[in-house]
């Protein structure tokens, strides 16, 4: 270390400090806080403090309630169902909607609309377009002889209305980033492989896929983080109904925690949901390591 670097080191500590300091605060204090609360029985409509240490037991009874299961198998699902359209019409529409033109630009700038909108302000807009009585989509569904589903009272459509909200809102994410890594490619391969007599399938099989792949693998662990973690667009679509039906694992947490009131039980569900989230960006990210 030379004398400027250790005379600026005081300097470099003082602006570094503070940061870390704010970082330390607001998430590993909460986060430890939270560890101590799902070792302990408390719930608040019982006492007004913890009630005592009980072990793994917060655990167990999570992992054991069939409410908790539902909601870890509906995670899977709306995260699954709902990340794989918006990767294809992502990559779809990207293609569609490539060019300069203004119309292009037009185009592309009213798909990604949905984007800007706040969740609950989409879970608003779309509980009142699936309304089965006098919501839009049965309106239009009727006027070409389809009797419409019973979207937010039927278990199933709920479920599947919660993964077209999801999609909706998202794939213009998808758009942006697929668009701009196929603006990325150089011309000079596809002309090449025009060349060569390669179909334009075959060019985007073999030679813009494999370029567009790490970009791709990225967003799609962005886009399941982000729908793991969502709760307020459910919130305002189906408030977890009929019944159980839409609750993910977030949904289950707060219930748990601000509407039961019940801490340990919501700590130990948080920490469940955190090594389940965590495990499935870490496959996610062993999977982008691949050699495309």
């Amino acid at each position: 270390m030379t004398w400027h670097s250790r005379h600026d080191l005081p300097w470099l500590l003082a602006f570094v400090l503070p940061a870390f300091v704010i970082v330390v605060a607001v998430q590993f204090y909460p986060l430890a806080y939270s560890a101590v609360l799902s070792v302990q029985e408390w719930s608040l409509t019982e006492s007004q403090a913890p009630l005592g240490f009980v072990g793994l037991d917060n655990f167990r009874e999570e992992l054991g309630d069939s409410t908790f299961q539902r909601s870890v198998r509906n995670s899977i699902v709306i995260t699954g169902g709902a990340v794989i359209l918006e990767m294809f019409l992502g990559v779809f529409l990207a293609y569609l909607t490539m060019g300069s033109s203004w119309r292009m630009r037009a185009v592309r700038t009213l798909l990604i609309l949905p984007m800007v909108i706040a969740p609950v302000a989409a879970g608003t807009l779309w509980r009142i377009l699936l309304n089965s009585r006098a919501g839009l989509v049965n309106h239009l569904l009727s006027a070409i002889g389809v009797q419409g589903p019973e979207w937010l009272a039927s278990p199933d459509w709920a479920l599947v209305s919660v993964i077209m909200l999801d999609t909706w809102q998202w794939t213009p994410f998808v758009l942006l980033v697929a668009g701009a890594a196929i603006a990325s490619i150089p011309t000079d391969l596809l002309e090449v492989a025009a060349i060569d007599g390669a179909s334009r399938w075959r060019t985007f099989l073999h030679v813009e896929l494999p370029l567009l792949m790490p970009l791709l693998l990225l967003t799609l662990v962005f886009r399941m983080l982000e729908s793991l973690l969502s709760l307020d667009s459910i919130y305002s679509l189906t408030f977890g109904g009929p019944g159980f039906s839409t609750y993910t694992m977030t949904f289950y947490i707060y219930t748990q925690g601000l509407r039961n009131f019940n801490f340990g039980a919501a700590a130990a569900s948080s920490w469940i949901f955190m090594a389940f989230a965590s495990l499935s960006i870490w496959l996610a990210f062993r999977f982008q390591r691949r050699d495309w």
